[in-house]
């Protein structure tokens, strides 16, 4: 088998370099290209008093230019440790769909099988989970928050209250929360699916502690998912995830220049939206075949082995072949 190198450290940042350069007047640009539109919804509806199927239809095509109720800085620490432990089996938690082991997950009580059974189901994970996050979860102060993240939550909560008494005034409270709960629910929805879709895929990357490794984790456990030009503008290029989790401070509208101008990206997992649809069957890392499988099941009180690893992406990656040699620079080292 052909043995792929991971990039360098200094190597990478040194190719990187130049898509870090920040466009202020495109940064500027791109703000106004989704917060214009997206107010402009709402005057649409101030001015026709929208019916309720309307109204849907102003909520789905908000949802386009939605900015989630996120408190910044919250998202900000959330974001950064993402960033540091994906794929890190011993650093599992925030900013990240939680995924037990097969080991964990047959070693588990029966109550907390059923709960994390619940917690993967695609309709819980992609409509009702992300609605409750967006608007419960991030409202409120929670235990280890720095002043100045107990300050953004505070501001945006105002900035909320003030945004929804205002509108309601003009256009209803009816037709406001039709619009505004569409795109809470349609926006949450996206979002899910995209960080599912990221990250769960058939061969991704986890690993203990010890062998666990930053490059591998943004360019074999984070994906490339392949869209459609209009598409990949919607969602601010973050279909280019895996550029990203390398260098997180390449600003969007470069990212898709470095995918296709750096070789070092053209191993990354490739999932199609017709591949995501296949991965959400995927609940369980088999540390063993280093790969994510279906739930086992028990056929007349017989139990029988999760199902092989499937085929869920649209094109193979060479970074596979660089574990085991990974492992063994890891023991050399250790």
């Amino acid at each position: 088998m052909q043995t792929t190198s991971v990039p360098h450290r200094k190597s990478w940042k040194q190719d990187l370099a130049p898509y870090l350069e920040i466009d202020r007047r495109r940064s500027l640009g791109q703000i106004a290209s989704v917060v214009l539109p997206y107010v402009g919804v709402w005057v649409v509806a101030a001015i026709v008093h929208p019916s309720a199927l309307i109204g849907v239809g102003l909520g789905l095509v908000a949802t386009v230019f939605l900015l989630l109720f996120t408190p910044y800085r919250w998202w900000q620490r959330e974001h950064s440790l993402h960033h540091a432990h994906t794929g890190n089996l011993d650093a599992r938690g925030p900013g990240e769909i939680y995924t037990m082991t097969l080991a964990e997950y047959e070693s588990a009580s029966r109550i907390r099988r059923l709960g994390y059974r619940a917690y993967r189901n695609p309709l819980l994970m992609l409509l009702l989970g992300p609605s409750l996050v967006f608007l419960f979860e991030r409202r409120f102060p929670q235990r280890g928050m720095t002043r100045r993240i107990l300050f953004s939550v505070v501001l945006t909560n105002v900035a909320l209250a003030a945004w929804a008494t205002g509108w309601s005034a003009l256009v209803g409270w009816g037709p406001y929360l039709l619009i505004q709960g569409t795109t809470l629910v349609a926006g949450g929805a996206v979002a899910a699916w995209m960080l599912y879709v990221q990250h769960q895929y058939e061969d991704t990357y986890y690993r203990a502690a010890g062998d666990w490794q930053f490059e591998l984790a943004a360019l074999q456990g984070s994906s490339f998912l392949a869209l459609p030009r209009v598409l990949a503008w919607a969602v601010g290029n973050a279909n280019y995830h895996h550029v990203h989790h390398l260098s997180a401070k390449i600003p969007n509208y470069r990212l898709r220049a470095a995918h296709e101008q750096q070789p070092m990206f053209a191993r990354t997992p490739v999932v199609t939206v017709r591949g995501s649809v296949a991965a959400l069957r995927l609940k369980l890392w088999d540390e063993e075949r280093e790969c994510l499988v279906r739930f086992p099941y028990r056929s007349a009180n017989v139990r029988v082995e999760a199902p092989a690893c499937p085929n869920t992406r649209s094109t193979p990656t060479a970074w596979s072949t660089t574990r085991s040699s990974a492992r063994a620079r890891v023991s050399e080292q250790s």
